[in-house]
């Protein structure tokens, strides 16, 4: 039902639009700015974005000198981004502000240029991208959200106090910004949980190479621990009773199945400890978005 809508809203657009922007020649229409746009919203209205991105792109191959360039551009990059091609949005975001730095639309490419670099998992990029619309448009809307959008950045890759200034420069920057509350009581939470306990990769490997499955266990995951300690433990069990019987071939065998276990028990215990350190700050920064009420 939704893609027949299309044909219908071009329809009515071919025969409502005023004579000043369509004009016949022979038997053909004349297709004009507002009808090629037309054309690309459409389309992006009914989720159809990569067919959008085509007709914003025919809209600048048409009319390259048009005012309407930085619109059919942005448009360009969010239809990218809402097909979650988000290499595609930052490169399209990136250009309005190279082409239309003054556009009224450059401050919101610009920040979606960081939320795309968010995306990709590109911190260093996105913060980049976040620090232009602060410096080049401090008194759009999208600079105060940008500042949160850093905060969140730096908390992400464990800089407490680069977080914290970012908040603060929020305050002394918007101090009429509604979201003002929230982000000192974002200030409050760092102070009270900013530096959560870290599990060390390195212990519990070691644990685990003593003692199989204690290394998960001191990472907070016991069922693994559990398991690990009895799968190893039969293991080390038949090898030694082997070992004792003067069966040593057995004893090679099972020594050898048990082996690869052993050191996927360290292995695992270890990355059971960066887990732990990853959910903890992944948590902390939920908390913090939720604070702030903003999400990438």
């Amino acid at each position: 039902m939704k893609r027949l809508l299309i044909p219908i809203i071009l329809s009515a657009a071919l025969f409502i639009v005023s004579p000043v922007t369509l004009s016949l020649a022979g038997e053909g229409i004349v297709l004009t700015e507002d009808i090629q746009l037309k054309l690309g919203d459409a389309f992006m209205a009914e989720g159809e974005y990569y067919r959008a991105v085509t007709e914003y792109m025919k809209f600048r191959i048409l009319f390259p000198g048009s005012r309407k360039g930085d619109y059919a551009l942005y448009n360009i990059g969010m239809a990218y981004f809402r097909g979650d091609e988000h290499k595609k949005a930052a490169d399209a975001f990136a250009s309005v502000g190279e082409r239309y730095g003054e556009s009224a639309l450059a401050p919101a490419a610009c920040f979606y240029e960081g939320v795309s670099y968010v995306r990709l998992e590109m911190p260093d990029m996105a913060g980049k991208a976040f620090d232009r619309v602060v410096k080049l448009y401090p008194s759009s809307g999208y600079a105060p959200t940008a500042l949160i959008g850093k905060s969140l950045l730096l908390l992400g890759e464990r800089d407490i106090s680069g977080c914290r200034n970012e908040l603060e420069r929020f305050l002394a920057s918007y101090p009429d910004e509604p979201r003002v509350t929230n982000v000192r009581d974002a200030i409050t939470l760092l102070d009270q949980k900013g530096d959560p306990p870290q599990k060390s990769r390195i212990l519990a490997g070691a644990m685990s190479a003593l003692i199989p499955g204690s290394g998960h266990i001191y990472a907070g995951h016991y069922g693994d621990g559990i398991t690990s300690f009895f799968l190893n433990g039969l293991f080390i069990a038949g090898t030694v009773v082997a070992i004792r019987q003067e069966n040593y071939a057995v004893a090679g065998i099972v020594g050898v199945i048990g082996t690869p276990f052993y050191l996927g028990n360290i292995y695992g215990a270890a990355n059971a400890a960066t887990k732990w350190n990853l959910a903890v700050r992944r948590d902390l920064q939920g908390k913090l978005a939720v604070t702030l009420d903003y999400h990438f």
